[in-house]
């Protein structure tokens, strides 16, 4: 005890100097964002390379004289900003107000048009209707474009002449290229587009804003896909997986017809340990469960850039409630962006979140696009992001005040490998049926027991999708998410502990809205599912490769946790036909009907719903659950509802693998308060 008082001192003094040589420039965060987009674009080099006078904008230079300076402006400057002021003068700006506009941007260097546009005197999209009218090519208005996903080799971003042109789709789903010319490049767009010749066509003029949505939408789709194919679930199989696959049903169905009792009794034992194995893990964590509070939120005068994801898609009724929760953050606001991801098509979460707009939150309208997931969504934001840290948060999440200043402590004090930080998650309306119920229980035993198990013994730790905290220089390395993965968390926790970095569970609470009915529920948990086998097929491309890199403990929980868990899924109506077989038998035969194999299935069964329920106990006595007994003994109807979702989720790998089933939020009439972040 007389240790307690010097740990707490050192804790606090390491928390103070950590926590502040954290924080990173927000100019360099955003400087890194922007070579990584520029690196994803290949560079068309002009048929005739112009100079480099052409290439760069005009120069007004100013020659003393005895008296005073007179502007001097070369001829060829004034030709060639001719067609800059022929579009503007299309476009209604009279002569009066371009002269006005260059004698006022010309010591900043700008371009007249730009000048106009950022002062309000003209309409970006106005100005670019006119260039388009004047080259003769067409005009595409903000939102009628739709970034390509996935991208080919032939449909990169590429940069000639000193002018962007990024790939999209328009409207009748054909491949156009978007650029956004700058009032002193008009000449040079003349030029380049002599270069397309018939493909002129493909061509189409946009605004700079809404091609810097596409650029950034387009390359962080894309940008796992890129980087290393075999991470990404863009494509179901590999080709030597499907060459496997191929074989698989042939040597499936000769064992079956030759050798059914050994396939019979192999895929019962397989069965069997799995199910064994989990519930052994559960027991090890009920037995070794600790709640003690690691340390307190120091008091610090600055506290490191954090940004706040918010993916939405058809959530305006719960707008007011999840702005009203992020608010209440105790972080300080100068230190904090939340950037709320709204999918363009979503007019109406669009409508009523502006009006809750507060300081340091923001929007991105995302540009229409495939696949449309959360995971691509959150690509999006981590371009934006600022600073060191970001964490990511769903529509229906109230986390508890300190939840960020408590990621920045734990952060310091862990070292620079750990790269996530995982807070718990709760039901706060418990009481809301048999469903609800059973979804907190599940929830309860998760993150309050089982989560924090594999993190103090250093395993593999799936991830929950919201309230996990990151590193941003870690989750760029491992290349950020996977837009095409509908259950994006548990691949990324698989691709942290791949590249050797750890995550660990963070001692705070995010609140959270279960899923009311059976469809939402069954909608939720297939989407669940399907993310896991997804995550199996990814990371078994290169098994050799995946288990060198996970080592051999983390390799067995990763097949445990993602194939023994879709395997018991799967294997239900068989374990129930099974049972009943040997209940018949003890009816016939009494006890003589048990064997070893029946004895022992038995245990393993009884050891995998011991360590669920023992779990369950401790995480809702911790929540304050108090499950009934009768409530208890249902949990193997909870799985069979697991079965069905199971089922589903196969045939949806197999037919429509990147489909995101959305679950409808701000349905729940009464929630519980938050319980003070403290004391729980």
């Amino acid at each position: 005890m007389s240790n307690e008082p010097s740990r707490s001192v050192q804790q606090a003094n390491t928390l103070r100097s950590l926590a502040l040589s954290i924080s990173r420039i927000d100019s360099m965060r955003s400087a890194e964002a922007g070579q990584a987009l520029r690196s994803r674009m290949t560079t068309i080099t002009p048929l005739e390379a112009p100079s480099h006078s052409q290439r760069t904008s005009p120069v007004v230079r100013t020659i003393s004289g005895d008296s005073d300076k007179e502007r001097y402006v070369p001829e060829f400057l004034r030709l060639r900003n001719a067609l800059e002021r022929d579009v503007l003068l299309q476009c209604n700006c009279s002569d009066a107000l371009i002269d006005f506009a260059k004698s006022r941007c010309s010591a900043e260097d700008k371009c007249v048009s730009s000048y106009l546009i950022d002062q309000g005197f003209l309409d970006a999209s106005v100005f670019y209707w006119g260039i388009s009218g004047k080259m003769n090519i067409r005009y595409a208005a903000d939102g009628s474009l739709s970034a390509i996903a996935p991208i080919s080799n032939k449909l990169k971003p590429f940069e000639t002449e000193g002018i962007l042109f990024v790939p999209a789709l328009d409207l009748n789903q054909k491949v156009v290229f978007a650029a956004a010319p700058l009032g002193h490049q008009l000449e040079a767009f003349e030029r380049a587009l002599g270069y397309f010749d018939e493909a002129t066509s493909k061509i189409v003029v946009v605004t700079p804003e809404y091609q810097k949505a596409l650029t950034v939408t387009t390359a962080s789709s894309n940008a796992l896909a890129q980087d290393d194919l075999s991470m990404s679930a863009v494509h179901r199989f590999m080709p030597s997986q499907r060459k496997l696959l191929t074989v698989s049903p042939i040597f499936f169905l000769g064992t079956i017809g030759f050798a059914f009792d050994v396939f019979y009794w192999a895929l019962f034992i397989l069965l069997t340990l799995s199910l064994g194995a989990i519930g052994l893990l559960r027991i090890a964590s009920f037995f070794t469960y600790s709640d003690k509070q690691d340390f307190a939120v120091p008091e610090l005068e600055n506290w490191p850039h954090y940004t706040i994801l918010v993916p939405l898609y058809k959530e305006s009724a719960i707008c007011r409630q999840l702005v009203d929760a992020l608010d209440a953050l105790d972080y300080p606001k100068e230190a904090l962006d939340v950037i709320f991801l709204v999918e363009q098509d979503d007019e109406l979460t669009q409508k009523n979140l502006r009006k809750l707009l507060r300081k340091s939150m923001r929007m991105i309208i995302l540009p229409p696009g495939k696949p449309q997931t959360k995971p691509r969504a959150l690509s999006v934001g981590l371009a934006a992001t600022k600073g060191e840290f970001v964490t990511v948060f769903d529509a229906e999440d109230r986390p508890e005040p300190q939840q960020l200043k408590k990621a920045i402590c734990q952060f310091a004090l862990e070292g620079h490998d750990v790269a996530c930080l995982q807070a718990a998650l709760s039901i706060d309306h418990a009481k809301d049926g048999w469903l609800v119920r059973q979804f907190a229980f599940e929830y309860a035993a998760l993150f309050d027991v089982f989560l924090p198990f594999l993190s103090r013994k250093n395993l593999l730790l799936p991830l929950g999708g919201t309230s996990n905290h990151f590193r941003v220089s870690a989750l760029r390395k491992v290349g950020g998410w996977d837009p095409f993965n509908v259950t994006e968390d548990a691949d990324l926790a698989v691709r942290f502990a791949r590249q050797g970095f750890r995550t660990r569970t963070l001692n705070s609470s995010t609140y959270e809205e279960a899923p009311l009915t059976l469809k939402a529920w069954l909608h939720q948990r297939t989407r669940w599912h399907k993310g896991w086998i997804q995550t199996l097929a990814v990371h078994l491309r290169n098994p050799r490769l995946t288990y060198k890199q996970l080592g051999a403990t983390n390799f067995a929980l990763l097949l445990l946790t993602f194939f023994g868990g879709m395997l018991c899924l799967w294997a239900a109506p068989l374990t129930a036909l099974m049972f009943a077989e040997v209940l018949w038998g003890v009816h016939q035969t009494g006890l003589q009907a048990f064997d070893a194999f029946s004895i022992y299935a038995l245990f393993c069964f009884l050891f995998g719903l011991g360590g669920t329920v023992v779990t369950v106990l401790q995480g809702s006595a911790k929540r304050g659950f108090r499950p009934r007994g009768w409530e208890i003994a249902s949990i193997p109807l909870y799985w069979v509802l697991g079965c069905i979702a199971s089922y589903k989720a196969l045939f949806e790998f197999i037919v429509k693998p990147h489909y995101w089933r959305k679950t409808e939020h701000g349905i729940v009439r009464h929630r519980g308060k938050i319980k003070d972040a403290e004391g729980v």
